[in-house]
C-alpha cells in the first residue's frame, strides 16, 4: 500500500509539472445515500449506501470482496466531488452576492425585473456545471484543467459583464436622476464606470483567492483522481458490465 501511495504521489507530481490531465467523463450526482453516474441527465449506474450497485436500473449481485471495492470507489467520489463543487459554487455566489447587494433599493420596478432576470440567467449559465443544494452535489463532465480555466477565465468574464449590465445601469440611472435635479451636476463616463470597475476588482480579488485555493490542492485532487481511476479499473475487472462506463479518464 505504501508503495502504491508513493507511486500515486510521484505520478501526481509529474502530471502537475505538466498540468493534471485527469477528468470525469460523466456527470456525478452525490446525495447522502446515493451516487449516480449520469450522461445527458440519464443515470447509467448508481451506488446506494456505498454498498449496492445498480446498472441501468438492475441490481448487481456482489461478493463481499466486490462490495469492498464498490465502497472504496464510492468513498473516493465522496472525498473529491463535494470539495471541488464547493470551491466553484462559493466562487459564483461570492460574485453574485456582491452584485446583488449593489442593486437593492435602486431603480424602478421594471429595471429591477430586468436586472433580476440578468442575474438569474447568469446564475443558470454558471451553475450548470456545478450544483450544491444542501447535502446534494453535482459535477458535470470536465477535467481539473477546465475547472481551473472556469475560475480564472469564464467566471470572471461572465461576472464582469453582469456587473456592467446591472450595476453600470444603476450608476447611469443615478446620474440621470441627479442631472434632472441639479443642473450643475456633471460626471464623466470614466467616473461613472470607476465604481463598477472597483466592484469588479473586489470580485476578482475574491475569485483569485478561490482559484488559489483550488490550485493549492491541485496535487491532492489529481492524486485522488488517480486513486479513483485505479479503483475503477479494479471494479471493472470484477463487474465487466461497468467497462462501457469509464468515468475517470486521462484527457
Amino acid at each position: 500500500m505504501r508503495v502504491l501511495l508513493l507511486l500515486f504521489g510521484l505520478l501526481s507530481f509529474h502530471l502537475f509539472a505538466n498540468e493534471c490531465q485527469m477528468a470525469f467523463r460523466h456527470g456525478i450526482l452525490i446525495s447522502p445515500d446515493q451516487i449516480r453516474v449520469m450522461t445527458a441527465d440519464r443515470t447509467q449506474f448508481q451506488i446506494n449506501y456505498d454498498r449496492q450497485l445498480f446498472i441501468q436500473g438492475q441490481w448487481i449481485t456482489l461478493s463481499e470482496a466486490d462490495t469492498e471495492v464498490v465502497a472504496q470507489y464510492s468513498q473516493g467520489m465522496r472525498k473529491f466531488v463535494p470539495q471541488v463543487v464547493g470551491i466553484a459554487v462559493d466562487s459564483v455566489e461570492l460574485g453574485l452576492s456582491a452584485i446583488e447587494s449593489m442593486l437593492i433599493g435602486v431603480g424602478n420596478p421594471t429595471q429591477q425585473e430586468e436586472w433580476k432576470a440578468l442575474v438569474q440567467e447568469t446564475t443558470y449559465q454558471l451553475m450548470s456545471r456545478f450544483v450544491r443544494s444542501g447535502e446534494h452535489f453535482y459535477l458535470a463532465p470536465q477535467s481539473l484543467n477546465e475547472m481551473d480555466a472556469f475560475l480564472h477565465g469564464e467566471l470572471k468574464e461572465n461576472l464582469t459583464q453582469l456587473a456592467k449590465n446591472t450595476v453600470g445601469a444603476v450608476w447611469g440611472a443615478l446620474r440621470d436622476a441627479l442631472r434632472q435635479t441639479d443642473d450643475n451636476f456633471e460626471r464623466s463616463e470614466s467616473q461613472d464606470w470607476q465604481s463598477v470597475e472597483q466592484l469588479i476588482d473586489k470580485i476578482n480579488l475574491g475569485l483569485d483567492a478561490k482559484a488559489d485555493e483550488l490550485e493549492a490542492q491541485s496535487a491532492l485532487f489529481c492524486t485522488r483522481l488517480l486513486e479513483l481511476d485505479h479503483i475503477e479499473s479494479q471494479l471493472q475487472q470484477r463487474v465487466p458490465q461497468l467497462l462501457q462506463y469509464d468515468v475517470v479518464i486521462a484527457k
